[in-house]
């Protein structure tokens, strides 16, 4: 394995595991497993593991939300099309298309507009507000961006238009003068809604509308809207968006991956069908499969077409976009390599990876942030990429857990027209001449915030985060096996558990494909099969004489129609310490 990880035991208050265990009746694992997420309560325990439907809260808690109902069933009633205003990425357009098929559904109207990512740049821009103007809108609804769009809000009402902002990013010193500025973000931070993404709040904006319009008698005689039906959208966007898994983002994926699973809509079946995702559909089937497919319209040109796919009800049009997606994603995938080979070839050349690694070609701005990500696997170091545009360098950054990047690019400011982003991710612009500048603040800005932890560069190195130690016949008792099922989906916030495991014999080791291992864990007479994907020769090796320690997850996996536990295997050790 090229990788050296650190392993960390995360442990739980004791005596949290201790109550789980003697009032839920939880196995000690899944007691450990709760208590590290927080849940030391047996009863909400339960009700994370046993979520419900009624357990969705009242989306009127979120700052703003009656009067933004109360503008769209101004508009709704007096026959007016609803302006939408969406970001061009995943998140941005199951949000969208959320808004605009239940407004649909209920006999009203929409005009919708995307930026482009290379044209107008990410954010609500004034720029395409005269055409929805034109089109008869009064009222716009932003979809996952504008909660720092000042100017763009302000040219709106000088237009005569009323502006409701929905979104998810950090709030700013001030809001924009918006009629209404609907964000989880303004809720405290224990709340259900406060990590919800942007298609999360476009669901909760529904939810809220179709209430006050049914106590308003608005649906009459006819049947109320089921929702249940769009947590399949809000699924895949609160997944493809990777915020935390907790709150009301828990209930999305826990139903909405069933949604998902059996999905009606015409362009999503179509999606898995060229993706390749039958039956069960989880997080790792949008991440690395339906995501990226519906992201690559918009790093590369036009969002539309992804749009379209989601609201389309023509199973013949959602197949051809479906098609014209899976191009887009392998010319995304062509475009990414290209960029990625030459960054590695920019390093290559260097006496010595620096603090923070900031490169520049004539490189589309739509892939950065995914080849960043790469070479922050790489090299255990934040990265930024740079397209330059003339005299102006415009880019995306992604950085180590130990790092926040947003608070780098602050301390790097002098340099910089201007910046954005969160601890994880970000993006700068800045003036060509100031590129060698920047490299140099910005690794000082690295190296500063690193001191102030304790840390030096030579001691960065990714983290394995364990939860326990464990036995194969603990992982194959009933009691577990059943309860840990319900623990998922696994993401952020609820991350997949990671189990120590030692003094077991190996069985049957083999490469599987080249670089994948393959071997099955002997111990006290219970077998438990294991693989290791891109492990490799090396990790054959280590198998060979005693003294082995694995840290892997336990997964449940499908194969001919039978489900069984297996471990997925993250890394090996001769010893820990």
């Amino acid at each position: 394995m090229e990788r050296s990880w650190r392993w960390i035991f995360r442990l739980p208050p004791p005596e949290s595991v201790e109550v789980l265990r003697r009032e839920g009746g939880f196995p000690r694992l899944l007691a450990i497993f709760l208590a590290n997420r927080g849940l030391s309560d047996p009863a909400e325990a339960h009700s994370f593991l046993y979520p419900r439907l009624t357990d969705f809260a009242d989306p009127f808690e979120i700052p703003d939300m009656l009067e933004a109902v109360r503008l769209l069933a101004r508009e709704i009633q007096a026959g007016r099309p609803v302006g939408l205003y969406g970001d061009y990425d995943a998140d941005g357009l199951c949000g969208t298309a959320i808004l605009y098929t239940f407004l649909r559904e209920i006999g009203a109207r929409a005009k919708v507009v995307f930026p482009h990512r290379e044209r107008e740049g990410y954010g609500f821009h004034a720029r395409l507000l005269p055409y929805l103007r034109e089109e008869g809108v009064r009222l716009v609804v932003t979809v996952d961006c504008g909660i720092t769009a000042h100017e763009a809000v302000a040219e709106a009402r000088r237009l005569g238009l009323s502006v409701i902002v929905t979104d998810h990013h950090e709030l700013p010193p001030s809001l924009p003068s918006a009629e209404a500025v609907v964000t989880g973000k303004r809720t405290p931070q224990s709340s259900p809604f406060y990590d919800l993404c942007g298609a999360g709040v476009a669901l909760a904006l529904v939810r809220a509308l179709r209430k006050y319009l049914y106590e308003q008698g608005f649906f009459g005689p006819n049947p109320v809207p089921n929702l249940r039906r769009y947590l399949d959208l809000a699924a895949l966007a609160t997944v493809a968006d990777m915020v935390p898994l907790r709150g009301e983002n828990r209930l999305i994926t826990f139903f909405g991956l069933q949604e998902l699973s059996e999905t009606q809509r015409p362009g999503l079946q179509a999606l898995k069908r060229v993706s390749g995702v039958n039956g069960v559909v989880g997080p790792e089937e949008i991440s690395f499969r339906l995501a990226p497919r519906l992201n690559a319209a918009g790093r590369l040109g036009e969002a539309l077409p992804a749009f379209q796919l989601l609201v389309t009800e023509d199973p013949a049009q959602a197949e051809e976009l479906a098609q014209e997606l899976n191009r887009c994603n392998a010319e995304r995938q062509r475009v990414e390599e290209a960029v990625l080979r030459e960054a590695r070839e920019k390093l290559a050349v260097l006496d010595r990876i620096p603090p923070a690694v900031v490169l520049s070609g004539d490189w589309p701005l739509g892939v950065l942030g995914l080849v960043a990500s790469k070479l922050v696997e790489e090299l255990y170091r934040p990265v930024v990429l740079l397209a330059r545009k003339g005299e102006i360098l415009k880019g995306s950054g992604r950085s180590v857990p130990e790092v926040d990047l947003y608070e780098a690019f602050r301390r790097a400011r002098e340099d910089l027209l201007s910046f954005g982003g969160h601890p994880a991710a970000g993006g700068v612009k800045l003036s060509l001449e100031k590129e060698e500048a920047f490299g140099r603040s910005l690794g000082k800005a690295v190296e500063e915030i690193l001191a102030e932890k304790g840390l030096s560069l030579e001691e960065l190195a990714p983290r394995l985060e364990l939860e326990a130690t464990a036995r194969v016949g603990e992982l194959l008792k009933p009691d577990f096996l059943e309860t840990f099922e319900r623990l998922g989906p696994f993401g952020p916030g609820n991350p997949e558990p990671v189990l120590a495991l030692s003094d077991f014999e190996v069985r049957g080791a083999r490469l599987v494909g080249e670089k994948h291992l393959r071997f099955t864990l002997w111990q006290e007479g219970a077998g438990l099969s294991a693989i290791g994907f891109n492990l490799g020769e090396k990790s054959l090796s280590l198998l060979e004489g005693g003294g082995l320690w694995l840290a892997a997850s336990p997964v449940f996996s499908d194969f001919q129609g039978q489900r069984y536990l297996e471990l997925r295997i993250k890394d090996l050790k001769k010893r820990l310490g």
